[in-house]
Formats: C-alpha cells, structure tokens, sequence
C-alpha cells in the first residue's frame, strides 16, 4: 500500500468511528446495524487495494493484542495467556438477547471448521457490562457455546471502556429501564504473534471464514 493509500485509509477509519460514534448515540438500533455494516464496507476498501482474503483485511490498520482482565476462574489473564493461538475477539454482554448468541454461535462453529487445527485457536468475549458480567457469570455463559476454545474476560468499567476504545468498539448503555447495550457485532481474528489480521461481519459465512483462518494459521 502507498503512503498516499495509507494516509487515505487512516482518515477513512478516523471519520468512520465519528460516525459510528454518533449513530450510537443518537439512533436506533437498526441504523447502528446498519451502519455498522456499511463501515466496515468502506473500511475493507480503503484498506484493501489488492484483496487476498475473503474477510475483511485490517493489516497494520490496527493495534495488536493488549489487554489484562479476569476469566471465568478469576485469574488474570493478558496478550500473553494468547501467544501462540489464533484469537477471535468479540465484545458483548450475556443478557444480549441477540447479537451475543448469535455470534458466539458462528465462532463456534468456525472454531469447529478448523478440524485438528482448532486446537490452535480462543475465543475471548470480552464483556460491556462488567457490573453484572461477573467471573462466575462469564465462564457460566461461555459453557453453554464452547467451554474448550472460548474465554470469558472481565474487569473493571475503566479497563473495558478503554480496551473498547482501543478496538474501536462503538456501545451505548441502553435507558434506565432498559438493560440492552448496543453495539457492533464483528469479531476480530489476531494472529499467533498478536497482530490484528481480519474482521468478520454477521455477513461472512463460516465456511469463508474457515478457509481464510485455516490459510493465515498456515502463514503464521
């Protein structure tokens, strides 16, 4: 990619989370949706001239793994509990009644696409609601999708809403009497080294996904 390219593609990011930013706080659920998939659209473009992957190529677009939070059993856990393995990272919430099922169900299955090679892979679902996303509730939650591959991660409300910022992870508390958050349903895919390599959409199918993460495991 030029430096005319990359300039590009970093500018499109930067405006695109004003935008994510602001449909959040000021829309619907359905615009979010909606938005959200049309970003992630633009966003592939921008960073993806010459396309060699089926999923969304994020390439040095953005950080690698970092983080320290708590799992299930309440140990820490942090980027280095994950060199080595393939991780699919995704932030949500157990009391989602949607999105959060749905797409722990689709990385399960991916992870299950990969054959002997799953073995090489985690999970993490990092949560937005860590006041009521304890340790306990997080590994109870994660059992009932696949309790080998996937990890459950809490923390406090400022290491999360920072980790969130990090990734990009636009969320809105829902109101007083409604305890729904919003937010995006993509998951990102890090190498075994911890670089960010793809995202995948609700509108990638799992056997796209399989066969790209079986080619970068390959790679790395």
């Amino acid at each position: 990619m030029s430096g005319t390219q990359l300039s590009s593609s970093v500018l499109t990011i930067a405006h695109l989370t004003r935008l994510i930013e602001a449909c959040i706080n000021n829309a619907g659920r359905q615009c979010c949706r909606t938005m959200l998939c049309a970003v992630f659209i633009v966003l592939s473009n921008a960073c993806n001239s010459d396309k060699q992957w089926q999923l969304y190529d994020i390439s040095d677009h953005m950080p690698d793994l970092n983080f320290s939070l708590k799992s299930g059993t309440e140990q820490a856990v942090t980027e280095q509990s994950c060199q080595g393995y393939l991780v699919l990272l995704f932030f949500g919430f157990t009391h989602c009644h949607t999105e959060c099922p749905t797409t722990l169900f689709r990385l399960t299955k991916i992870v299950q696409g990969l054959g002997e090679q799953a073995h090489g892979t985690r999970i993490l679902f990092i949560t937005l609601d860590p006041s009521r996303d304890t340790p306990s509730v997080m590994q109870r939650y994660l059992s009932g999708f696949d309790a080998e591959h996937a990890l459950g991660l809490t923390g406090n409300e400022a290491d999360i809403e920072s980790l969130a910022k990090r990734y990009r992870i636009a969320y809105r508390q829902g109101k007083p009497d409604d305890d729904d958050i919003m937010h995006s349903s993509i998951a990102y895919v890090f190498d075994r080294q911890g670089h960010a390599r793809l995202i995948i959409t609700p509108n990638d199918s799992i056997g796209m996904a399989v066969e790209d993460l079986l080619r970068l495991m390959a790679l790395t």
